[in-house]
């Protein structure tokens, strides 16, 4: 089970123990599913009004170790890897992904962030932001990929 503190008051929290799950409010169910490393502070799923938003995510595995330290195309792969594990979660796949925005730290990894994109959503072509930053959170993160996905309107 991934854990999850409460900073403030909340009588009519919800919480699915066994999957991890926590009703924020009503409609909102906030998730950390095993296979991806938790991380201090927040979900990296949160499924609201038939949507799924997926936090941005980087290249780190399962127990939070660093995937292609300094490999464009391995932290692609793994970035890719852990939102399926987020779509899977949810009950979806590739195909309800209505937005995808990555975000890299330098223009040359471009070709392997657009190969492992490919790659995943195969003949699914999604709206896509990207943007180049001089750096993301920590030194070792050289792109991030967020997602929204459409799970339907009867989507709990």
């Amino acid at each position: 089970m991934r854990g999850f503190t409460l900073r403030t008051a909340c009588h009519s929290t919800i919480c699915d123990s066994q999957k991890g799950h926590l009703m924020a409010a009503p409609g909102i169910t906030l998730f950390s599913p095993p296979g991806i490393a938790p991380v201090a502070g927040y979900h990296h799923g949160a499924k609201a009004g038939g949507f799924l938003f997926i936090a941005g995510q980087i290249a780190k595995d399962a127990d939070g170790n660093w995937v292609g330290l300094g490999d464009a195309a391995a932290q692609s792969a793994q970035i890719w890897h852990n939102i399926g594990l987020l779509l899977a979660e949810a009950g979806a796949g590739p195909e309800n992904i209505v937005k995808v925005t990555t975000i890299m730290t330098d223009r040359a990894h471009r070709e392997a962030v657009s190969t492992a994109r490919r790659n995943f959503l195969g003949d699914h072509r999604p709206p896509h932001t990207g943007f180049i930053v001089t750096g993301l959170g920590s030194p070792e993160v050289m792109m991030e990929v967020e997602v929204i996905a459409w799970l339907g309107p009867d989507a709990q």
